[in-house]
């Protein structure tokens, strides 16, 4: 299932933006909605900027409570693999669950780009669940489960994306308050 979020930045640059997303991911984590914590696990250098490895940790509390009690810690976790391109202003993403090896394949790009006096963070991606990885589910029943399942994860994944525009307003504020 495709899908596309954007998030705003108002009165910023992209020249600002990019490398907030790039080099400060890390630093943003409080600005953010629904993240407990980001990892930076590997930075390496790559053909048109850096190759970056995030392991990323949703909030417990964003689960429903109904279901908190059955969810390891580790199974919010997911791994994000990065490449930036800097001349381009993007980067192609890739992630994958850390502990649901194969469940599903998400990836995309985000593009940071001016508009007017703002900037826009545009998200675009596609989510394909593996049916044959949900245990216990019938042949039968994936052609109508795994559409409902994308589309439901597609949901809840989107706005969580579009907030990082304003995770980086945030951040941007209190930076520009404190110096």
């Amino acid at each position: 299932m495709r899908f596309e979020a954007e998030g705003r930045v108002p009165g910023a640059t992209v020249d600002e933006v990019y490398p907030l997303l790039r080099d400060k991911l890390v630093d943003l984590v409080p600005f953010l909605d629904n993240v407990a914590a980001i990892q930076e696990l590997e930075r390496k250098p790559g053909a048109a900027g850096p190759h970056l490895l995030n392991r990323w940790r949703a909030d417990p509390g964003q689960v429903p409570s109904l279901v908190r009690g059955f969810l390891k810690p580790e199974m919010l976790e997911w791994l994000d693999h990065a490449d930036w391109n800097d001349a381009e202003r993007h980067v192609d993403w890739r992630i994958e669950s850390a502990v649901f090896a194969g469940l599903y394949t998400c990836r995309g790009r985000n593009r940071v780009v001016a508009a007017g006096g703002d900037v826009r963070i545009v998200i675009g991606g596609e989510l394909i669940v593996d049916a044959g990885k949900i245990p216990g589910l019938p042949r039968l029943l994936a052609g109508k489960v795994v559409p409902t399942l994308e589309a439901y994860l597609v949901d809840r994944m989107k706005p969580n994306m579009a907030s990082l525009g304003t995770g980086v307003a945030r951040y941007r504020d209190r930076m520009g308050a404190s110096r």
